[in-house]
């Protein structure tokens, strides 16, 4: 491998090892990652190789670079006091992320809501995926972070058990739709102004609960009001989010987002109607392979937070002019429900002229060859259709 792409221009390190556990409070684990260390440096003199732990001390001493995974594992101010030379950085650090759209717990289905809104038993602390990065940006001679994980992806449940047939603590789900999570790390990764406000108000079955809103935000300052009353106006602290308790009843959730005492952003959230037509983003259209999105939306517009509702993708020549033949494929659909057990794709050697897949929590996708650009037709559910 290093052979093979020593020349890459994207690559910055090599890696040797990830939570080697047997090894990681063995002198064994010192000597292997050392011999590695110098079969990196006699294959590509041009860049430093680093390995991670888990938490033992042995593997990243003679590392170039300290991979830690996870400050709640590793005593990284211990390490820089006796390595205060060492170069080191986050390698794995934890999103907190859940079920995207799930503020519930629903572990017997397989989903389960964020644990950044769960105080974390081992020191109390709200929105693990802030711990972790204010951490690493208030110390300078720490390299950043890698947070686990950026999508989703099947298998390892961890901490659920079937029904669950993946890993949910991706920023984005495995159909490439943003989890709250991702707000965070855009209000303080990005220059672009944001402001997330979250649950979402479709908490049927949830009336007069007291629910925590909170915010992502850069704002100075965000000022809320639910269901027409105003619940006050926080400082937003750097690299933080806000909280305010609020009972929960139907109807709107406001928030206003300030810079230097001026309002510059508004968002509202809205309980909505039932999903009755399915909108179709195509958010890749290239080398003849197009990746539509879908999202359910209700008469006013509004994307349905909680819509499930089959959608169906119909092909074939569907919209072709006389004689040609669209070539369209199906390739995979999906929903990004980290429970979904339904079939994906059609089967091997088969083209049917339609596909269907429930939607999840209000989006779909299929991912279609479309090697002459030809209309296709989505449809939700006992509802009209939409041509493009």
């Amino acid at each position: 491998m290093i052979d093979r792409d020593r020349n890459h221009p994207s690559v910055i390190m090599w890696s040797v090892g990830n939570e080697e556990w047997g090894v990681e409070w063995d002198e064994k684990g010192r000597r292997i990652v050392s011999e590695l260390r110098d079969v990196c440096h006699r294959l590509d003199p041009t860049r430093p190789m680093t390995v991670a732990t888990s938490g033992g001390p042995m593997p990243i001493i003679p590392a170039d670079v300290a991979g830690y995974n996870y400050i709640m594992q590793n005593p990284v101010e211990k390490y820089r006091a006796e390595y205060p030379a060492r170069c080191a950085y986050g390698s794995e650090e934890t999103s907190g992320c859940g079920t995207r759209g799930v503020y519930f717990d629903d572990r017997e289905n397989g989903r389960m809501a964020s644990l950044n809104r769960i105080p974390d038993s081992r020191d109390s602390c709200l929105n693990r995926i802030e711990r972790g990065w204010r951490f690493y940006a208030d110390r300078p001679w720490l390299a950043g972070l890698f947070y686990w994980t950026g999508f989703d992806y099947r298998g390892e449940p961890n901490p659920l058990e079937y029904p669950a047939t993946g890993s949910e603590f991706g920023l984005l789900d495995y159909c490439g739709f943003p989890k709250d999570e991702a707000w965070y790390l855009k209000s303080w990764w990005t220059d672009e102004p944001v402001l997330h406000v979250f649950p979402h108000w479709n908490l049927e079955g949830h009336e007069g609960e007291t629910i925590d809103l909170w915010v992502y935000s850069n704002m100075d300052e965000v000022e809320l009001i639910v269901n027409g009353k105003n619940l006050g106006r926080k400082t937003m602290p750097r690299n933080g989010h806000l909280s305010w308790p609020a009972v929960y009843r139907p109807g709107s959730v406001e928030a206003r987002g300030y810079r230097n005492g001026r309002r510059v952003m508004t968002r509202k959230v809205e309980t909505t109607g039932q999903a009755v037509r399915a909108i179709p983003d195509y958010a890749y259209s290239k080398d003849d392979i197009q990746i539509i999105n879908v999202s359910l939306v209700d008469s006013k517009g509004r994307t349905v937070p909680t819509a499930c509702n089959p959608v169906t993708i119909t092909y074939g020549n569907h919209g072709a002019t006389p004689g040609q033949d669209c070539g369209i494929r199906l390739l995979g659909a999906g929903n990004g429900d980290p429970a979904f057990r339904g079939i994906e794709r059609p089967a091997p050697g088969s083209n049917p002229a339609s596909f269907t897949i429930p939607a999840f929590n209000g989006h779909a996708q299929f991912i279609i060859h479309n090697p002459h650009s030809c209309p296709v037709s989505i449809t939700l559910s006992d509802t009209t259709s939409t041509d493009d």
